[in-house]
C-alpha cells in the first residue's frame, strides 16, 4: 500500500474566452434584479429581518419598499470630430454611446515612415496585407496617413513556448532598434498569448526595453469575417483599433464642448491638470506579491495626453494579510508629474483635481491625510509659495446601491445623478452618477466623495466635470462608468502588473520607505512598507498614452 499526498488545488488565471462568458452568464438583467428584490418583499419566509439579534437589540425596523428618490439627468456634453461633424444629445439613440461616421478625427495622427507588422499567428502573409490595406482604408477617412509596413516579422507560436518567441523577437527589436511602432497579431492560442502579452510589452516599455510603442491586435480581427453569407470586414472593430493608434501616436480623437457651468474647467489658459490614482493590490493567493501603484496626470486642455508615474510597493511579512494601503510615494509621484507638466507647458498648473480609486469608506481618514499631506508637501518643495488649488475625490464602485426609474424595468439613462439625504453621507458630500449606457446586466452607479475641495466647486460643478471626464476615455465611442484618468490608471496599474512578474533589479529604483500604519492597531517602527518606482524607457514620450 502506498500514501500519496496531493498538493492543494491552485486557482488558475481564467482565459480571456472564459472571463466573457462568465461576465455573459453572471449579468442580471434589471428585470430580473427587480423581480428578485419584489420576491423577497412578498415573501415573509425570505425576510430574516425580525429575527436578526441586531435588529432587535437596536429596535430598528427595516422597510421592504424600495426608496423613492429625487434625482436628475445632467446634459451629455457635446463631442467634436470637425468643425462639420459634432455628436449631440440629440443625435444619438441612446444618451452615452454613439457611432462615428465616416469622418476625421480632431487631430489625427500619421502613421510613422518606418513602422512594422509582427505576425504571431497562423495567419498568412498575404492574410495579414490584406487587414492592412482595409485598416488604411478606415485610417484614410479619419485622416490618418498610411504607408506600408517597411519590416514584417513572421513566427509560427503554434510549437513553441513562450520564453522562445520573445528569445526570438528581443533579437528582432535589437535588428530594427530604429523602428518605434509595431502592429502584433497575437496567437489564437489563449494562455501563450498572454504571456506573450505582458512579456512584450515589458520588452518595449521599461527603461532598458527597446521603447517600442505597440498595439496588439487579436487574430479573430485581422481577418475577414462572414456576415450575412458575404465575407466583410468588422468596420466598428478596425475603428476601434484606429481609435487606440491614433491617440497612441500623438492623435486627438475629439474634444468636447461643455456646458457653460464648466467650460472654465476645459479652456486654454485654466491650467487644470486631471489626476487619476489606482493602488493595486495582489489578490489573496499571491499575498507575497507586491502592490502595483499608478498615477496618471492630464498633459493637455482636452484631455488626452498623460504623464505617468508607476511604483511597486511590498508589504512587510507582518502585514501580508492587510489589504488597506495608502501611496507611500505620493510625494515623489507628485512631484515628478508636476515637473512634467511645467516642462511640457513651461507653467505649473494653477489647480489640481485627484480621483482617487480603491479606497473603502473604512479607510478615508488614515489614507486621505496622508497622501493630501503628501501632495501639499511636493507642492512646497517645487517652490515655498507654490499652492495649487486641490479638489481630492474618492471614486468607489464596490458598493451594492442599484437605481432603477420608476414604473420602468430599465437600466437609468446616462448622466443620472443622485445626491439625496436619504443615501449620501451626513458629514461628507458625496453623490452617486451613472455616467454609461448600460447594455449588459444591471448598472451598477459609482459613488463619488468629494474628501477635500480648495477649488470650491458647487455640486453642480463637480458633477457635471465628473461626468464630462468620462466621455473624454479613448478606446471607443461612449462614456464609461468612471473618468477617464482613473479609468487610465486602472490600465496602467494592469500594465505594471506584467512588469513585476518577473521583474529585474536593473528595471526598478528605490525610493526611501514610510511606516506602515494598520488601520485599528498600533505603529510598529519595525512593519515598513518599501516602494520602488519601475523607470519606464525614456525612448517613449512621457505624455504618450501607450497604456491603451
Amino acid at each position: 500500500m502506498e500514501l500519496v499526498d496531493v498538493e492543494p488545488a491552485r486557482v488558475k488565471k481564467i482565459t480571456d474566452e472564459q472571463r466573457a462568458l462568465m461576465c455573459k452568464h453572471s449579468s442580471v438583467s434589471p428585470q430580473v434584479y427587480i423581480k428578485s428584490i419584489k420576491e423577497i418583499r412578498n415573501n415573509p419566509e425570505k425576510q430574516c429581518f425580525e429575527e436578526d439579534p441586531f435588529v432587535a437589540a437596536w429596535n430598528m425596523n427595516v422597510s421592504t419598499d424600495m426608496l423613492t428618490l429625487p434625482a436628475r439627468v445632467l446634459p451629455m456634453p457635446e463631442i467634436v470630430y470637425t468643425d462639420q461633424y459634432h455628436v449631440t444629445s440629440g443625435s444619438v439613440r441612446d444618451v452615452g454611446t454613439w457611432q462615428m461616421k465616416p469622418t476625421r478625427f480632431h487631430t489625427p495622427a500619421n502613421f510613422p515612415a518606418v513602422w512594422g507588422m509582427i505576425n504571431l499567428s497562423s495567419i498568412e502573409q498575404h492574410a495579414c496585407e490584406d487587414f492592412y490595406n482595409e485598416l488604411s482604408n478606415i485610417a484614410g477617412e479619419r485622416g490618418m496617413q498610411c504607408c506600408p509596413p517597411v519590416i514584417y516579422e513572421e513566427y509560427d507560436s503554434r510549437n513553441s513556448t513562450a520564453d522562445e518567441i520573445i528569445g526570438v523577437l528581443n533579437l528582432f527589436l535589437k535588428r530594427n532598434s530604429g523602428c518605434n511602432f509595431f502592429l502584433v497579431i497575437l496567437s489564437a492560442n489563449s494562455k501563450l498569448k498572454s504571456k506573450l502579452y505582458g512579456s512584450f510589452k515589458k520588452l518595449c516599455e521599461l527603461e532598458f526595453g527597446h521603447g517600442a510603442v505597440t498595439q496588439m491586435i487579436q487574430h479573430t480581427n485581422a481577418v475577414v469575417g462572414t456576415r450575412r453569407d458575404k465575407a466583410r470586414w468588422d468596420y466598428a472593430k478596425l475603428s476601434n483599433i484606429l481609435l487606440k493608434i491614433n491617440t497612441k501616436l500623438y492623435g486627438i480623437n475629439a474634444v468636447l464642448k461643455v456646458h457653460d457651468v464648466i467650460e472654465r474647467f476645459f479652456s486654454h489658459g485654466h491650467r487644470v491638470m486631471y489626476v487619476g490614482a489606482d493602488l493595486s493590490h495582489a489578490p489573496p493567493s499571491a499575498r507575497s506579491q507586491p502592490s502595483v501603484v499608478a498615477v496618471v496626470a492630464s498633459a493637455d486642455d482636452v484631455p488626452s495626453r498623460y504623464f505617468k508615474e508607476v511604483y511597486q510597493q511590498h508589504r512587510p511579512e507582518s502585514a501580508r494579510n492587510e489589504s488597506r494601503e495608502y501611496i507611500v510615494d505620493m510625494k515623489a509621484i507628485m512631484k515628478s508629474l508636476i515637473q512634467q507638466y511645467e516642462r511640457h507647458r513651461t507653467y505649473p498648473p494653477s489647480a489640481i483635481v485627484i480621483y482617487r480609486d480603491g479606497i473603502s469608506e473604512s479607510e478615508f481618514d488614515t489614507v486621505f491625510e496622508k497622501e493630501l499631506t503628501a501632495i501639499r508637501e511636493a507642492c512646497v518643495e517645487l517652490s515655498p509659495v507654490y499652492r495649487p488649488y486641490l479638489t481630492y475625490i474618492v471614486v468607489n464602485k464596490r458598493h451594492h446601491t442599484r437605481f432603477f426609474p420608476v414604473n420602468s424595468e430599465k437600466n437609468v439613462q446616462a448622466g443620472t445623478v443622485v445626491d439625496s439625504h436619504d443615501i449620501t453621507n451626513a458629514t461628507t458630500y458625496d453623490f452617486y452618477l451613472n455616467s454609461h449606457h448600460g447594455t449588459l446586466g444591471t448598472s451598477r452607479p459609482t459613488h463619488y466623495h468629494v474628501l477635500y475641495d480648495d477649488n470650491k466647486l458647487r455640486p453642480d460643478e463637480v458633477q457635471m466635470l465628473t461626468y464630462a471626464l468620462c466621455y473624454t476615455y479613448a478606446r471607443c465611442t461612449r462614456s464609461v462608468s468612471i473618468p477617464a484618468p482613473v479609468k487610465y490608471a486602472d490600465f496602467l496599474a494592469l500594465r505594471g502588473t506584467y512588469y513585476i512578474g518577473n521583474t529585474d533589479d536593473s528595471d526598478t529604483e528605490s525610493i526611501s520607505s514610510e511606516p506602515f500604519i494598520a488601520v485599528g492597531e498600533e505603529t510598529d517602527i519595525n512593519n515598513t512598507i518599501t516602494s520602488q518606482r519601475i523607470v519606464l524607457s525614456g525612448k517613449i514620450a512621457n505624455d504618450c498614452p501607450f497604456f491603451l
